[in-house]
């Protein structure tokens, strides 16, 4: 590593952006910051899902149809708000620049968590839109 300046007062000389360690402090704090925004999405996203099936198969007798629409229609939008997550997760992974410093079992357990969460909000709207 080639240091860009040399320091006045004996601290770190300081590096290009390029130069950074992996284990610099700040980075890991922004990806373990970022996996658990992931983990956020994820939270929402099941809950979207819970609270459509919910209203769904616990709607008012009345309005039947009208619940079974409004839960299959939170559902769907549990799928987005997974989707969307995972694809900004991914992007601030490439962002801060550490994607190929991500070790295998996280990147694989990052796509587990997202993938079958998209799964059950997938397998749960597709019920919800056959049986309401």
């Amino acid at each position: 590593m080639t240091p860009v300046s040399l320091p006045a007062d004996g601290d770190q000389p300081k590096l290009a952006p390029d130069q950074r360690n992996v284990d610099d402090p700040a980075r890991l704090r922004n990806l373990l910051a970022n996996d658990r925004t992931l983990l956020a999405y994820i939270r929402t996203a099941l809950s979207f899902a819970g609270i459509g099936f919910a209203v769904a198969k616990f709607g008012l007798p009345k309005m039947t149809h009208l619940a079974g629409y409004l839960g299959t229609f939170m559902v769907l939008v549990g799928l987005l708000v997974i989707v969307i997550g995972f694809a900004e997760h991914r992007a601030v992974v490439r962002q801060v620049g550490m994607a190929s410093a991500v070790p295998a079992t996280m990147r694989v357990t990052h796509i587990a968590a997202a993938g079958s969460c998209v799964l059950v909000c997938a397998l749960l709207a597709i019920y919800l839109a056959v049986n309401a």
